[in-house]
């Protein structure tokens, strides 16, 4: 019976063992049975994880199955008997290693103490984990650097994390924010945002916001994205400061407001065309009385436009809307329509081209009825042509005359020179002397007429060559100097210092100008002098120079109301039949044609019994081997580049004024530009911007002061009502600066303008230090 249960005893013990076997060797861990360090035994795992068979196992040391660097952590585990899990790297026989996880544990077995050793392969933990992390590194590398501002709330609506963006579009700083609630302490359009996300569901938060923690205001766009889909939940928000773009979308729809304002009150029609769609997006009232047709017309049709088009322009205009879906059209184009009522009219249409991605979107423009313009124009052209045919006509008739008249005349001196020499009577030779006289003054009448039809007829040209202006002025000078000695009046010359040696033009005709002003002077000065006066200008091309020509005297003067008939051909200040000075009254006409000729200008001052002062400038060229003198300080580039921001708007009606401050101004550096009269001025303000305003006083259309009064009461446009103006005049009388600070101007400057005045007071009105 002992035996029996003997027998039963270890069958059974046998049959646990077997079991035991099978479970340790069907687990995912290799199991080693180590005693004293060495090793007892394995399961079938720890073959096939490292590569050892039982009876190769049996006997190694029990660290032999991690790399020899973490042998003596092993070691250390062991006798400190640590039950709990540690990472080393495991070695299999082959020499490979793996990231391993290994617990050990002690059990005593018959009195034996033994080493249960349980080592994991770790390897798909490890690369999960890696990729976590990696995973993790990306998320918060977008975090971080993203274009937005970002921001992570937990389920109570407390920030628990944000970016640098964040922080700066608060204008807080890091620990003031992580543990705000925005729930609790934002705004109520913020907080229910925020609950809103917290809730489940996307919200989107767009206004103005004031920073609680940082007091910073801008205007943002935040969506609020929820994390999971339960309720609460964390969220993720993204931010982004808009307000620059607010700023321009308000800008845009004040724009766009003010366009419809204008359009709706222009009597232009305005139209915008989108190409795309083949349709107008809009056209202006003014369609109504420009077409006839109201603009529901075109917006219901965009085809019905092209059946107004004229038959003789229907190709003309089908090719410009062609040339427009591949964004060619002509910026502006003429065209006729017929209008609802049957009336032909000329409109005039500008077209301005809008793009997206490189095609043309849309075009912009205005449509202008000109048929009136149109008809003033053929008429002004009418009259122009047969005014040229009559001019020519009269210049033909006027130059084949004097050449007729030459021929006899020719004759008549030549006989009366004959008897001249060969007259022995004192008495004859007077004769003859006056009858010479009278036949040269005759000669030269005839000059001049045939000189003014050349001008005329526009047969006159110009014989450009290389001459000493200074020898030109003084053979005028030389031509009268007899003449000034018998009448007893003083002829002077005044030549600048500067004045270039060579310079290219026509010298010839130079000495005719200065002949006529000279010669007439003399004849209209009784006492006193005459004197020529000749200076370079400022100017702004190294190859070119202005030169100022002057002929002033104490002569009789020209009455105020005679001036404009000055320059008028065949006509004088005297009339009748008791008229003192002889001649045809074609002298300074011809000087002023001969002038204008050579691209320069002639002007006169004159007061009725006191003298006259004719001023011409003519520019010239001058030649490569040839250099003006060094310009001053005040002209150099580097004063020039110093107050080239500034611009400055020159109203002045006189020709030779308003160049000769202009290229002061420029030589400055200041950027100018010019105008003739006060209603230009305002019209010049209100399109473009200006620094400083210099106002002649006495000019047509609109005076300096009313021009002055005007811009102080806003009608050049608000920005303009304070814009500095100094007054520019020939008014020096006492009481004339105060007169003219109390109509709005801010100085005074009197005429004749001294370069250094006008340059203190302009910088000292800018409040600009000296270069």
């Amino acid at each position: 019976m002992k035996a029996v249960k003997h027998q039963k005893s270890k069958k059974n013990l046998y049959d646990s063992e077997k079991r035991n076997r099978r479970l340790s060797d069907a687990t995912f861990e290799s199991i080693l049975i180590s005693e004293d360090g060495i090793c007892l035994d394995q399961n079938k795992t720890a073959e096939h994880m490292f590569g050892y068979t039982l009876e190769e196992a049996i006997g190694k040391s029990d660290t032999e199955w991690v790399i020899p660097e973490d042998r003596e952590k092993v070691i250390k585990k062991i006798s400190a008997n640590i039950e709990k899990a540690y990472e080393v790297t495991a070695l299999r026989k082959d020499g490979t290693t793996f990231p391993c996880e290994i617990q050990e544990k002690i059990i005593i077995e018959d009195d034996r103490e033994l080493h249960i050793t349980a080592l994991r392969d770790i390897s798909q933990r490890k690369a999960i984990e890696k990729q976590m992390r990696d995973s993790e590194q990306r998320h918060r590398l977008i975090f971080e650097h993203s274009p937005h501002a970002m921001i992570r709330f937990d389920n109570t609506g407390t920030i628990i994390d944000c970016n640098q963006k964040f922080v700066k579009l608060m204008g807080s700083d890091k620990k003031k924010l992580i543990g705000f609630n925005s729930i609790k302490h934002s705004t109520r359009k913020m907080r229910a945002a925020v609950k809103k996300a917290v809730e489940g569901e996307t919200s989107v938060y767009q206004d103005i916001y004031t920073s609680v923690t940082g007091n910073k205001t801008s205007y943002i766009r935040a969506i609020f994205n929820p994390v999971n889909k339960g309720n609460p939940t964390e969220v993720i928000a993204s931010l982004e400061d808009i307000t620059d773009r607010r700023k321009m979308e308000v800008e845009l729809a004040r724009t766009e407001s003010r366009f419809k304002t204008i359009a709706e009150n222009s009597k232009d029609l305005i139209y915008r065309f989108s190409i795309p769609d083949k349709k107008f997006e809009y056209v202006s009232p003014a369609c109504l009385e420009i077409t006839g047709y109201p603009p529901g017309t075109f917006y219901n049709n965009s085809q019905f436009f092209f059946d107004l088009i004229h038959p003789d322009f229907a190709d003309f205009i089908h090719q410009q809307w062609l040339d427009m879906a591949c964004g060619k059209m002509s910026p502006i184009v003429e065209y006729r329509i017929i209008d609802r009522y049957g009336r032909s009219k000329w409109l005039q249409q500008s077209n301005v081209p809008f793009y997206e991605d490189g095609s043309p979107s849309k075009v912009e423009g205005i449509v202008r009825d000109v048929t009136e313009l149109k008809d003033a124009l053929n008429k002004v052209e009418e009259e122009k042509t047969r005014a040229e045919a009559a001019s020519r006509t009269k210049s033909e008739f006027l130059a084949n005359m004097s050449h007729e008249i030459r021929t006899p005349l020719n004759g008549i001196m030549g006989m009366l020179q004959l008897i001249g020499i060969e007259s022995t009577s004192a008495k004859q030779g007077e004769y003859v002397n006056a009858a010479m006289q009278a036949s040269k003054r005759l000669n030269n009448v005839l000059s001049d007429i045939l000189d003014l039809a050349q001008v005329e007829a526009g047969k006159l040209t110009l014989n450009y060559k290389e001459f000493n202006p200074e020898e030109e002025i003084r053979h005028v000078f030389e031509l009268f100097e007899i003449t000034s000695r018998h009448s007893g009046v003083e002829l002077m010359l005044r030549l600048a210092p500067d004045l270039p040696r060579t310079v290219i033009g026509d010298p010839a005709r130079l000495q005719q100008i200065l002949t006529n002003l000279v010669g007439n002077a003399l004849k209209f000065t009784h006492k006193g002098h005459v004197c020529i006066d000749a200076t370079v200008l400022p100017h702004y091309k190294s190859e070119q120079c202005q030169l100022l020509f002057t002929v002033e005297d104490t002569g009789v003067g020209i009455p105020k109301e005679k001036m404009h008939k000055l320059f008028q051909s065949f006509s004088q200040v005297s009339h009748g039949s008791t008229r003192q000075y002889q001649g045809a009254g074609l002298g300074l006409s011809i000087c002023k044609k001969l002038t204008e000729l050579m691209n320069g200008s002639i002007s006169v001052e004159s007061t009725a019994g006191e003298g006259t002062c004719f001023n011409v400038s003519i520019p010239f060229n001058i030649p490569q081997h040839e250099t003006l003198l060094p310009e001053t300080k005040e002209n150099s580039p580097k004063a020039k580049s110093s107050y080239s921001d500034y611009r400055i708007l020159v109203a002045e009606d006189e020709k030779v004024n308003r160049l000769y401050i202009k290229l002061f101004l420029e030589q400055l550096g200041f950027n100018v530009e010019t105008v003739t009269d006060g209603q230009q001025v305002l019209d010049k303000l209100l399109y473009e911007d200006f620094n400083l305003v210099l106002m002649d006083i006495h000019m047509p259309v609109m005076s300096g002061t009313e021009s002055t009064q005007a811009i102080r009461m806003g009608e050049a446009g608000a920005h303009n009502k304070r814009i500095p103006i100094i007054a520019i005049t020939a008014f020096a009388m006492k009481g004339d600066r105060e007169q003219f600070l109390q109509k709005g101007m801010d100085d005074y400057i009197a005429k004749p303008v001294e370069e250094n005045e006008l340059r203190k007071i302009i910088l000292k009105t800018l409040q600009l230090s000296s270069v």
